[in-house]
């Protein structure tokens, strides 16, 4: 019972992070609007912002993020799921930003990824309704997993730690019971012997006879 114990406590430990980062993109997003501009946003390089936005089933929009006289270089993507794992993405090398043309296919939310891949400032980000503006680049399918691993790493590693030192416990030689052959016991002390003041040792003979005898009747000799 405690072997399984150890096990379902080393599962709840692992599901843990996942529940923790399963969650964090859908609390880190900003909310957008069509035809209502977002600007002095701000990126540094390697960041990458995530917005959320709600889009009707058949109508055209336009995508623009402009970077400006900043001269950053984004990529701009947009997935059914903040975990963008797959979508559209333009990625034209333009330092001015970007303009994708994107048709949903249902309604819904769709979240935005603009990820800054060099340069850092200020931009603004618009969703327009209809095409505005001429694509800075060609609407390209990508699938990426880079944020799944990010999801599973931390629960992967706990496990294969976990099992490891159960493994390792597991191999252990079981331990005996300890029997302390030596046992506490109790010194019992000798009576002294009783000491016969009448009785006396011949200086002949050795033999103890009574002192009060004035010849020893072993060796037949006098006393004094």
């Amino acid at each position: 019972m405690k072997k399984y114990k150890s096990r379902l406590i080393l599962v709840f430990c692992s599901i843990v992070p996942l529940l923790f980062t399963s969650t964090i993109p859908f609390a880190a997003y900003t909310r957008l609007y069509v035809d209502s501009l977002r600007g002095n946003e701000h990126g540094w390089t390697g960041e990458q912002l995530l917005y959320v936005i709600t889009l009707e089933s058949g109508s055209e929009y336009t995508i623009i993020i402009n970077s400006g006289p900043w001269d950053m270089d984004i990529s701009l993507r947009i997935g059914e799921t903040p975990y963008m794992i797959n979508g559209l993405s333009v990625d034209s090398g333009s330092t001015y930003g970007e303009i994708m043309h994107f048709t949903p296919s249902k309604s819904g939310e769709y979240y935005i990824q603009m990820r800054v891949k060099s340069g850092s400032g200020f931009f603004y980000i618009e969703v327009e309704s209809g095409t505005t503006n001429p694509a800075s680049g060609e609407n390209i399918a990508y699938f990426d997993v880079s944020y799944l691993l990010v999801l599973l790493l931390p629960t992967v590693f706990i496990l294969a730690v976990g099992l490891l030192i159960f493994k390792r416990i597991a191999a252990r030689p079981e331990r005996k019971p300890f029997i302390n052959v030596y046992r506490k016991g109790y010194k019992v002390e000798k009576e002294p012997l009783a000491i016969n003041d009448d009785l006396m040792i011949c200086e002949f003979c050795g033999v103890e006879i009574n002192k009060h005898l004035k010849k020893c009747p072993n060796c037949q000799r006098s006393l004094k």
